[in-house]
């Protein structure tokens, strides 16, 4: 890819000395930053909080915001859009990340109940708990994965002009009627995908066999694993249409308003991972927060308990003096 680059820069007539010495630097150079990239963004996810490459993506999305607001404006002032216009944008971006917040924090809770067991020769009570399934269990995943499979032809491109790889390239431009089918297939094949990867129905059932656990009106076991599959399946339908209408409509809609500088932040791949970056990462610092206040409950109670066993000592020293 960095030597695709490379090519690609050279053939945009920017480099002052194209040649081998410039492709093998700006590919060197383009590997190097990726795997410091990389490596950071591991320091990120093992020292501080939330995923660190996810951090880095949303950081660069994020930066880009005040340029796109100035084009935005510029727009406006050149009148190219009116005021009523970018009302409009605003309101559908709001209401965009509204509907993203509302999807994500959706889960299907299924109960789970669990017999009475005796636990260190005490018998506890049958509890009754729920398993939350999020509707969209794949999360940012399907989107990215389906930009770079789109993008992957643009990369091959660059090497040379091959007129049937431009002519690839016109149809598959973003807001084409082909480029949003295509979209929309993989976004649909990668949601699927992901999710059977992250959830395995089969290794839930066993766990829950194993604890005593089971699904009201569900046998243990292999029917426990269907009715799992089946309610996932379901779940990954709805998951999939809704990341095709938040990355699909949005997009075409701001391009059709004439605003298509909107599209890198308020687009629906964008602003959805950055809405779902962040809400993870929220998450994330509240449990922190959480175990942080247990622990010092934890050692305030641990304090007084060692303070009432002295206390308890020294009285039974001076009743028997």
């Amino acid at each position: 890819q960095g030597m695709a680059i490379s090519y690609g820069l050279e053939s945009q007539g920017v480099v002052a000395t194209p040649g081998w010495a410039f492709r093998l630097k700006a590919a060197l150079t383009l590997t190097a930053g990726t795997a410091f990239i990389m490596w950071l963004g591991e320091q990120i996810t093992e020292r501080g909080i939330g995923n660190g490459i996810s951090l880095i993506i949303t950081a660069g999305i994020i930066a880009r915001m005040p340029s796109t607001m100035l084009q935005t404006f510029d727009l406006m002032n050149t009148g190219e859009i009116t005021p009523f216009t970018l009302l409009i944008l605003f309101c559908f971006g709001i209401s965009t990340v509204a509907f993203i917040v509302f999807v994500e924090r959706s889960q299907r809770r299924i109960p789970v109940q669990y017999p009475k067991r005796t636990i260190g020769g005490r018998m506890t009570q049958a509890t009754a708990q729920h398993m939350p399934l999020k509707v969209n269990s794949a999360s940012v995943m399907p989107p990215i994965f389906a930009s770079a499979f789109l993008f992957f032809p643009a990369t091959i491109a660059q090497f040379g002009q091959i007129e049937w790889m431009n002519q690839y390239l016109a149809w598959l431009s973003p807001g084409t009627p082909v480029y949003e089918l295509f979209f929309a297939g993989l976004i649909i094949f990668f949601t699927f995908f992901y999710t059977s990867l992250v959830f395995d129905p089969n290794q839930i059932a066993e766990n829950l066999k194993k604890n005593g656990g089971f699904i009201p009106t569900v046998r243990p076991g292999r029917d426990t694993a269907d009715f799992l599959n089946g309610v996932l399946t379901r779940l990954t339908v709805w998951a999939a249409l809704y990341l095709c209408v938040v990355c699909i409509v949005p997009q075409v809609f701001y391009i059709e308003m004439g605003a298509a500088s909107f599209t890198y932040f308020f687009g629906g791949t964008a602003i959805l991972i950055v809405v779902g970056v962040t809400m993870d990462t929220l998450s994330q610092i509240e449990s922190h927060v959480v175990a942080r206040n247990y622990e010092g409950f934890m050692n305030k109670g641990a304090g007084k308990i060692r303070g009432a066993s002295r206390a308890t000592q020294m009285s039974g020293r001076l009743i028997r003096r």
